[in-house]
């Protein structure tokens, strides 16, 4: 009657101390399986993206993706400075040549801080995904871009340094803007003659030249007026 006392007794030890490792396993799990979190307020829509740079464009297959950014940052990297803090990277995505998807991308001193604990680290860089049209894209993981820029440690979690590197940047007056300082800088002016009002208003003595001054005037017009 002892034996089987004592044998009952370790039968309810062993289930209860199962009992409890079954439950410690199962409470580790589903820690595990808990998404990491990602400030997803910080990465505001940059309302003048495209009135900086567009340093660079890229095509895979339907896809075309067109890369803006200010020429400050241009600027540093080509001068062997590293990207200054509150540089934005802006990505269209066209698919189809239809407006998909907008990455941006954001660095300001301190937002690597801003990370969980249990996720990556990218510097001071922070990402956020648009619908094409400017709304924010909940439905997008947000951890993927931390580790798809993760391996461009040396390029300062960038894709596109090679691209900042080599892109021309040109004085306001020769930009690359279709503005009319722009357009009338590239007009040799060195033989030109000018002349009172006639009859006829013509103040220069050049009909090709007076062409592409009405030209790019008329121009510059209707774009105030759309604008």
């Amino acid at each position: 009657m002892k034996k089987l006392l004592l044998s009952a007794l370790a039968l309810v030890v062993a289930l209860t101390l199962a009992s409890c490792n079954n439950g410690n396993n199962n409470t580790n799990d589903t820690s595990q399986q808990e998404p990491s979190e990602y400030d997803r307020e910080l990465v505001k829509f940059p309302d003048n993206y495209d009135k900086g740079v567009n340093y660079a464009t890229v095509n895979r297959g339907n896809v075309r993706e067109e890369a803006y950014t200010s020429r400050k940052a241009i600027e540093a990297v080509q001068n062997g400075q590293p990207i200054p803090s509150g540089t934005v990277i802006t990505l269209e995505i066209y698919k189809d040549e239809e407006l998909s998807e907008i990455f941006v991308m954001e660095k300001r001193t301190g937002w690597g801080d801003q990370n969980p604990p249990d996720t990556p680290r990218n510097g001071d860089w922070l990402y956020q995904e648009f619908n094409g049209d400017r709304s924010l894209d909940y439905e997008e993981d947000i951890g993927r871009c931390f580790t798809c820029h993760a391996n461009q440690e040396r390029d300062d979690y960038t894709n596109t340094l090679g691209e900042m590197k080599s892109y021309e940047l040109e004085d306001v007056t020769g930009s690359k803007d279709s503005n009319t300082e722009s357009r009338l800088a590239g007009i040799p002016t060195e033989d030109w003659e000018v002349k009172s009002l006639d009859d006829n208003h013509k103040i220069i003595d050049d009909e090709e030249k007076e062409g592409m001054i009405q030209n790019t005037l008329t121009t510059f017009y209707f774009h105030e007026e759309k604008s």
